[in-house]
């Protein structure tokens, strides 16, 4: 008897250790610090998009032969961490709300770099001159506990965004304030 109540717990906890494993690694992905090189999140994103030889390879190259990173999976990452800080700028996380924030201006950081160009439009040049003021405007009113200024401040944030995008030609990827939380497993109440 002692054999079976052992390999149960056993059997409990290296189940627990690999669900734990599987949330950290999806929960890692959309939340941690650590990013794939720009070289490999291209590869990536190519190869999920076009199969080799197919014409639609040809297109998508001949269309993005100017970017060094995938300017999509940098802006799909940045849309992530802001509805995150809808949600905790809602609760008045100013921790969440800051460290979301930086993370965004980690990924202008590395756009930074490649200084991508969609349409005549320096996206970087766009952001730091249009976005960065509202996100940190956005900062203050959490600090502040001020709700209007807060939501006034992200919904400008959505409107340079959405301007971007008309300028760029891409007005198809139209932003608004999200409609659910998808990380629910993430508490977004201040402590």
């Amino acid at each position: 008897m002692r054999v079976d109540e052992a390999s149960d717990g056993a059997g409990f906890r290296a189940g627990a250790v690999v669900a734990v494993m599987v949330l950290a690694w999806g929960f890692g992905g959309g939340m941690g610090c650590e990013r794939a090189p720009a070289s490999e999140e291209k590869a990536e994103a190519t190869e999920a998009v076009v199969e080799p030889g197919d014409e639609a390879e040809e297109e998508h190259d001949e269309d993005h032969a100017h970017d060094e990173v995938h300017l999509g999976a940098h802006m799909f990452e940045i849309g992530r961490r802001y509805s995150a800080v809808w949600y905790a700028g809602e609760a008045g996380n100013k921790a969440m709300v800051d460290y979301q924030i930086h993370e965004i201006e980690e990924v202008i950081e590395e756009l930074r770099e490649a200084r991508p160009v969609e349409e005549g439009v320096d996206v970087v040049d766009y952001f730091e001159r249009s976005v960065l003021p509202s996100l940190e405007r956005i900062e203050e009113a959490v600090e502040a506990g001020d709700t209007a200024t807060f939501e006034r401040e992200y919904d400008a944030v959505i409107t340079q965004c959405n301007a971007c995008h008309t300028a760029t030609k891409h007005a198809f990827i139209e932003i608004g304030r999200p409609a659910f939380n998808p990380y629910a497993n993430v508490k977004m109440d201040a402590k």
